[in-house]
């Protein structure tokens, strides 16, 4: 029963610990910026940067069928 007694603050600690970390991973990981609608629907129509491709195209020429083949 001693041994019982001598571990309960540190498990009570742990528990806390453990309760703290899990509310502030939740909280971060719900936490909604105010422009991230708007930030979403701007990057979906803007046009790709300069160097890379648009979605869809390859290095090739934009298209995986070569011309005349058919």
């Amino acid at each position: 029963m001693q041994d019982i007694s001598v571990l309960t603050p540190p498990l009570l600690m742990c528990a806390a610990v453990l309760f703290a970390v899990g509310a502030f991973l939740r909280h971060e990981m719900n936490r909604k910026r105010p422009g991230d609608d708007d930030r979403a629907d701007d990057d979906a129509q803007a046009p790709p940067a300069a160097g890379s491709q648009a979605a869809g195209k390859s290095a090739a020429g934009g298209s995986s069928v070569r011309d005349g083949d058919s």
